[in-house]
């Protein structure tokens, strides 16, 4: 073999391993980038790690990547005179270099593929910043807009092809926790005033008749479905989206049961406020000459005292003055509850005042043939109250149970609970009458509503007030003994009234 064969032989194999060491090092690269979890602080570093050993000389090669105002580099790296560089372009503008520097002169010049290796790393550099880039301000934004749903005020869930693949933690708080396959039709919850409403509304939705729509109704969450108290009005809006790529649907839904019953207690109020000015009227009207007609009453009586046969004179007059005192009475009823007394609140027994009304009611109930059975139990706490106002109104419950039971036949009973739950006093009043249809449940407590032609309508009123002063609760179920219960919630801190 001739010298020129061999020595051009003996160049291709030191080229052929040039090459291998280029391509030990993209490979080594490649390989880096695509580590699960890396940062960017990570790739840069590697990447400088990487290429001394693909360098012609290793032993005196150092590597340096600038970074706007980051720098990695290799140990051993030193600034020198003998060095090539290629800029790392990230969205079209210069944002860095990548430096290769020899620690001592060479008697050659650098190597055509080491220029390209670098310049081919650099290049993909700035391919990597950008991609990693994105993706961290994209999962900024996702953990931006993860934290504003899940830290939301409104409950939010979604559903897809029938099933929840997402739901936010206010509405599991608020609204219970849904099923996985759950169906809004299925949705057992909803108060059946509003069913039919929120199935004609959730069916536009389904069928595209509109994108985007709100309705508002009552429900009960599926965990509490026993305690019909627990009721809420939600306010819901209804919206198609796109959810990884498939159709779904969007609900946001917002507890309003606050505002709605202060919208209900401001309605009751303006009704009230129309109505003590006509009661104040009335009674100015009605008492002078009732007044008078006492007065000339007790002149008579002692006029006809003097007479020979004065007693049936006296039974009129008495009939004239039992008619005068249920006027009086009546009035002064009214004048009650346009202006109720404040109530004084005190530490008390809750069973205290509860008796005191079962003792005053036995006797009258007991010749109606109505039976009193009463569960108080004796370990409750200490909570504030008025215990004349708390009287009063156990009173009007127990009456109002009698006079539903008044012409009934058979057993009647008046069963009289107080119990402690999730730290609240409970006082339930139930009986074994008709019960109130569902119809009527919401409208019982407005003032002067009744379906008696011989009542006020005002006693159940005057308790929800009583009850409301107290900071507490008022609301009436179906009794298990067939008839109603009227349950009071009462808390155990003292609250500011809400009227």
């Amino acid at each position: 073999m001739s010298l020129k064969k061999t020595m051009n032989k003996s160049n291709s194999g030191n080229s052929i391993k040039k090459r291998a060491k280029e391509l030990d090092c993209l490979y080594a690269f490649s390989s880096l980038v695509v580590k699960n979890n890396i940062t960017v602080d990570e790739i840069l570093q590697g990447t400088i790690d990487l290429i001394p050993p693909s360098s012609q000389y290793p032993a005196i090669t150092s590597a340096r990547i600038i970074l706007e105002d980051q720098i990695y580099k290799t140990k051993n790296f030193k600034e020198s005179i003998w060095k090539q560089t290629s800029d790392i372009v990230v969205h079209g503008k210069h944002k860095g270099t990548l430096e290769i520097c020899y620690l001592e002169q060479i008697s050659k010049p650098f190597p055509k593929e080491e220029k390209e290796l670098i310049n081919v790393i650099a290049e993909r550099l700035g391919r990597i910043i950008e991609r990693k880039k994105t993706e961290e301000a994209l999962r900024k934004s996702e953990k931006r807009f993860r934290d504003l749903v899940e830290n939301s005020l409104t409950g939010i869930f979604i559903l897809q092809d029938s099933e929840i693949v997402y739901n936010n933690p206010e509405q599991k708080r608020h609204f219970s926790r849904l099923s996985r396959s759950f169906k809004l039709m299925d949705f057992k919850g909803i108060h059946p005033d509003d069913v039919e409403m929120v199935k004609q509304n959730y069916q536009k939705i389904v069928s595209g008749e509109v994108s985007t729509l709100d309705i508002s109704f009552r429900f009960y969450p599926l965990e509490k479905s026993d305690n019909k108290l627990d009721r809420k009005w939600v306010c819901c809006r209804i919206s198609l989206i796109e959810y990884s790529g498939k159709e779904a649907i969007l609900f946001n839904m917002m507890d309003v049961t606050r505002s709605k019953e202060m919208e209900r207690l401001l309605k009751i109020k303006d009704k009230m406020t129309s109505l003590g000015r006509v009661t104040a009227g009335i009674a100015h009207e009605i008492r002078n000459p009732l007044s008078g007609i006492n007065i000339y009453l007790n002149t008579l009586e002692k006029i006809y005292d003097k007479t020979d046969s004065p007693e049936k004179v006296k039974t009129i007059i008495r009939q004239l003055k039992s008619a005068s005192n249920k006027i009086e009475s009546v009035i002064k009823r009214v004048m009650d509850f346009s202006k109720p007394g404040e109530p004084r609140l005190m530490l008390s027994k809750i069973n205290h005042p509860v008796e005191e009304a079962i003792n005053l009611s036995s006797v009258t109930f007991q010749k109606s043939g109505i039976k009193i059975e009463k569960f108080l139990s004796q370990n409750l706490p200490h909570c504030h109250i008025d215990q004349h106002f708390i009287e009063q109104a156990i009173l009007n419950l127990m009456t109002n149970a009698a006079e539903a039971m008044k012409n009934m036949d058979g057993n009647k009973r008046i069963i009289i609970k107080t119990y402690m739950e999730d730290n609240r006093i409970f006082i339930s009043v139930a009986d074994s009458g008709t019960g109130v249809p569902s119809s009527l449940k919401d409208r019982i407590f407005d003032p002067f509503f009744t379906t008696k032609s011989d009542s006020s309508g005002i006693g159940l009123s005057i308790c929800h007030r009583i009850i409301t002063d107290h900071g507490g609760s008022l609301g009436v179920l179906d009794s298990k003994w067939g008839g109603a219960e009227f349950k009071i919630e009462l808390p155990l801190e003292r609250r500011t009234k809400q009227r």
